[in-house]
């Protein structure tokens, strides 16, 4: 069993962020089975939610529409 006691950055590559190596850390052993993660802003990025798609997670959650890699449809100043 791993504790998570917060952002490692030596599990993280240059193209990962500290979350998005943490949840894929976190999730190594539910990979190829069919699960639905639910998750807060914290952790939510599309290109978590992306390769952890690839992975049969599916994931689910709040977003900040400030964060790196947002589509700008979902910017602030379209979404009134």
């Amino acid at each position: 069993m791993t504790v998570y006691l917060g952002s490692d950055r030596q599990c993280t590559a240059q193209h990962l962020t500290a979350t998005h190596a943490t949840v894929s850390e976190l999730t190594k052993k539910i990979q190829g089975r069919v699960h639905k993660l639910y998750m807060d802003n914290y952790f939510t990025s599309p290109d978590l939610f992306a390769d952890l798609a690839t992975k049969r997670i599916y994931c689910c959650g709040t977003d900040q529409p400030k964060r790196k890699g947002m589509p700008e449809d979902l910017g602030p100043k379209r979404m009134k």
